[in-house]
């Protein structure tokens, strides 16, 4: 009786164990920022002489996350870097009303890129979570040519 007593309380503490250890890490620890550009490559508009396409910004790992700049790095035929902009986050929240993407949420704007002479751009966006984590995410961005 000793014996099955033991065994009962031994398979009690392991179940108790294993349910603590598992609901630590039921939550993530940072916010995951995507960035989708539509459509990529982006086609030439002869009419307005530009490259319009939407920029979608969003948030897949539960965790809300404030956007601190929007960086481009422009690249010629030869991948050679030909020209930098960075977006602050006053210049995020006047393209896109803010600059806070709460979890599982989105935000997105439309935009027009012009004087383009390069193949493509590697477009990296920056923030920070509600935990106080930096996060980082980045995508290529093909320029079709005119």
């Amino acid at each position: 009786m000793k014996k099955q007593k033991r065994i009962w309380i031994s398979l009690l503490l392991s179940i108790i164990l294993i349910v603590v250890l598992s609901g630590c890490n039921g939550l993530p620890k940072t916010a995951k920022i995507n960035i989708s550009i539509i459509p990529n490559p982006i086609p030439y508009d002869p009419i307005d002489d530009d490259w319009p396409y939407t920029m979608i910004l969003s948030e897949s790992n539960g965790v809300g996350v404030t956007v601190l700049s929007r960086r481009y790095d422009r690249y010629t035929e030869e991948d050679e870097l030909y020209d930098t902009d960075i977006y602050d986050a006053e210049s995020i929240i006047n393209s896109f009303g803010t600059n806070y993407i709460p979890a599982f949420s989105s935000i997105q704007n439309n935009f027009k890129a012009t004087n383009i002479t390069g193949k493509y751009a590697i477009i990296t966006v920056t923030g920070v979570d509600d935990k106080n984590n930096t996060v980082t995410a980045t995508i290529r961005v093909d320029y079709l040519s005119q």
